[in-house]
C-alpha cells in the first residue's frame, strides 16, 4: 500500500461517520420538502396562483430545492430515497477521487506524522509526509456546511499540501 493510499484509508475511517450522517441528514431534508411542497399544493397561496403557473411553476421548484429536485419529489418516497442514497455515494466518491488525485501527484513517498483532530462541524487532519521534491504538508480540514431550509447538508473538504 503506497504512502497515499494510506492517508486516504485513514480519511476514510473518518469520513465514513460523516457520510452516514450526511445520508441520514439527506433523506430527512428531502423527506421535509416532499412534506412541503404537498402542504403548498393544497394552500390557499396555491390555490390563489392557479392562473398564473409560471408563478406556481417557479414557487414550487423554490420549495423543492431547485428543478432536479422537483423532479426527483414527483416521484413516489423509495425512488427519492434511492436517488438520495446513490447522490450521497456519488458525492463521497467524486470528493475520495479529487482527494486520492491530489495526493498522488504531490509524489508522497512516506508518511512521518499523522494527526487528526475531531471539531463541533468536522474534523481537521495533518500529514507530515515526504515527497519527490522534499518534505511537505497535506492539512485536510472538513466541515458540515448547510442543513437548512434549502440547501441539505452536505461535507466541505479542502486538502492543501505545502
Amino acid at each position: 500500500m503506497n504512502a497515499a493510499t494510506k492517508i486516504m484509508a485513514k480519511l476514510n475511517e473518518v469520513f465514513t461517520p460523516l457520510d452516514s450522517e450526511v445520508l441520514a441528514a439527506s433523506l430527512q431534508w428531502a423527506k421535509q420538502r416532499k412534506q412541503a411542497m404537498l402542504e403548498f399544493q393544497s394552500s390557499d397561496e396555491y390555490k390563489a396562483l392557479r392562473g398564473n403557473s409560471v408563478k406556481r411553476y417557479n414557487r414550487v421548484i423554490e420549495i423543492a430545492g431547485g428543478k432536479s429536485w422537483y423532479g426527483v419529489m414527483c416521484g413516489c418516497d423509495e425512488s427519492i430515497a434511492e436517488f438520495v442514497t446513490k447522490n450521497c455515494a456519488r458525492i463521497a466518491e467524486s470528493r475520495n477521487t479529487r482527494i486520492t488525485d491530489k495526493l498522488k501527484k504531490a509524489g508522497i513517498t512516506e508518511i512521518l506524522s499523522e494527526e487528526i483532530s475531531h471539531t463541533d462541524d468536522g474534523f481537521n487532519g495533518v500529514f507530515g509526509i515526504n515527497t519527490d521534491q522534499g518534505p511537505k504538508r497535506v492539512k485536510v480540514e472538513t466541515v458540515r456546511a448547510g442543513g437548512h431550509n434549502i440547501q441539505c447538508l452536505h461535507l466541505r473538504v479542502l486538502v492543501k499540501i505545502k
